[in-house]
């Protein structure tokens, strides 16, 4: 299983830089590295609904209410990086690290920092062209290996939202005057 080193070095050896052991290496490639990684992961991982990047959880009544329109407030997880879903449905605002409803126990999915090993392969695929594309400008000042990484980071990205999509049956469309009247 691959590691946060081994996609970075990965990445920075398909733009033609040398590999590193750590993002602590000497060199522009291990300090671009260092400071793009995490930033990258987590923002490919709160782009789409990523199945193996999910998890539920019954969120926790906090005792203090909420000013204005709300009754309750829910402390968010704090491993959470995107709410994807509340349950029951209704209507909720999040305020930084608090989610404030009407409803008096809620639960919800949301996306976490999946540790590297468990990422699937078609996932670390992805990001690994995503770093070379953006380590490319940083570390070699290249546009064009930055384009045909870019190009490759969006058909690998594709290819992981197919898979992907793959983890879970389609939503079924339910039923709405709306949509009945027009047949």
């Amino acid at each position: 299983m691959a590691s946060d080193i081994d996609l970075a070095s990965n990445a920075l050896q398909m733009i033609g830089a040398g590999p590193i052991n750590s993002f602590d290496d000497p060199g522009a490639g291990a300090a671009v590295a260092k400071s793009l990684y995490e930033p990258l992961v987590t923002a490919l991982l709160t782009r789409t609904y990523w199945r193996f990047a999910m998890k539920k959880q019954s969120l926790n009544r906090l005792s203090q209410t909420p000013l204005n329109e709300f009754q309750y407030a829910f402390q968010v997880p704090t491993d959470c990086l995107k709410i994807e879903k509340v349950y029951p449905r209704s209507f909720y605002k999040v305020y930084r690290d608090l989610i404030y409803s009407d409803q008096s126990a809620i639960s919800i999915d949301y996306a976490y920092r999946v540790p590297t090993p468990d990422m699937p392969a078609y996932f670390t695929l992805a990001l690994t062209y995503q770093l070379a594309s953006e380590f490319s400008l940083a570390v070699t000042d290249n546009e064009q290996k930055n384009q045909i990484y870019a190009q490759k980071f969006m058909e690998a990205l594709g290819a992981a939202y197919s898979a992907d999509a793959l983890q879970h049956p389609q939503t079924p469309i339910v039923d709405s005057p709306f949509t009945d009247v027009r047949y």
